[in-house]
């Protein structure tokens, strides 16, 4: 536990953090709706990616010191690459972005089935938080990709709106699907709301809403509970979170205060939130949705809600998942 306590920033790198953010609010023209977004995504959203010091114990990687470590430097070397490769191909990193930011949301809120069937809600999912909000607010997020991409975004838009014609489909497949298995009704019914909310929100308060209301706690739940029957302590959890969290937003603190004079204040916060959101986004999906499911097959392609049957499903892995007699049949991992 020494390694994450010595990551929390001091009392004056706090401090410097909050001077920043101040001194960027005040030169700010965003409205108070996207500023409350974007706090939101900051102090709520990026610290569900803080447990994954959490699952790298549960993949064997905490046994000596060393071992987590070598986890750190690698999880901190990927995201340093990622900022790298945006800051010299800013368009191919956003439309990169974009990708698996759709395939790993969708992931997170997909449940049981066959492979197909995975990659029909996982398409659905994501698109509607991905695509859906650029359609519906293109205008707004013109500008955002533009911050992001430093100059033209027809490559971009290009890519989007032909993604509308492949998630269409995928909601058409999808409806027939619940038809057939209402367990995958709530969902569906789900991505409908989220329309709805992303219409009538601004694009970075629609976000918000759903990485901290929707994927946050549906991400927390699935590991903590993983993780709990595992036996793990759930301090040591929050003591490794809290340390992530701590040294992202020092971090982003630093590079707030770098901002450079020529770049407005809302571009450079813009900038600061989503390219550093992509950076620990990368290996956090690699080690999620790659290796922790993985090695927890039951917690994939799962439901908080549905309930186990005698009749076996496909996961997203292309292997059997049976009930084992010796376990609990209510409910399945989420």
């Amino acid at each position: 536990m020494a390694i994450f306590a010595r990551i929390v920033p001091t009392r004056a790198g706090c401090v410097m953090i909050v001077e920043t953010l101040t001194s960027f609010l005040d030169a700010t023209s965003l409205g108070w709706a996207s500023l409350l977004g974007l706090a939101a995504i900051i102090f709520v959203g990026l610290p569900h990616g803080a447990f994954d010091g959490a699952v790298a114990m549960a993949l064997g990687w905490a046994g000596k010191p060393w071992m987590m470590l070598a986890f750190i430097m690698g999880y901190v070397t990927m995201a340093a690459l990622v900022v790298i490769f945006w800051l010299a191909f800013p368009d191919l990193a956003l439309l990169a972005f974009l990708g698996i930011s759709l395939v790993h949301f969708g992931l997170g809120d997909a449940i049981g089935g066959t492979a197909t069937e995975q990659a029909i809600q996982t398409i659905a999912h994501g698109g509607m938080v991905i695509v859906g909000i650029s359609l519906f607010h293109k205008a707004e997020v013109d500008i955002i990709y533009s911050y992001l991409t430093g100059g033209d975004t027809t490559i971009i838009w290009v890519c989007v709106e032909q993604a509308p014609f492949v998630i269409g489909l995928a909601l058409c497949i999808y409806l027939a699907m619940a038809i057939a298995r209402p367990a995958l009704r709530p969902r569906l019914f789900e991505i409908a709301c989220l329309g709805f909310i992303f219409y009538m929100l601004p694009p970075l308060a629609g976000f918000a809403f759903y990485f901290c209301m929707v994927h946050t706690p549906r991400h927390l739940f699935r590991i903590w509970r993983q993780l709990s029957r595992q036996n793990f302590s759930p301090r040591s959890m929050l003591i490794m979170a809290a340390g992530f969290s701590c040294a992202s937003w020092l971090a982003g603190g630093i590079a707030l205060w770098m901002s450079p004079p020529s770049m407005s204040a809302d571009a450079h916060l813009l900038r600061v939130v989503f390219i550093g959101l992509a950076a620990l986004t990368v290996p956090h999906m690699i080690l999620v949705d790659g290796l922790f499911r993985r090695h927890h097959a039951p917690i994939q392609g799962t439901t908080d809600t549905m309930p186990i049957t005698d009749i076996p499903f496909k996961s997203d892995s292309g292997q059997d998942n049976k009930p084992q007699d010796n376990k609990p049949q209510g409910h399945n991992n989420a």
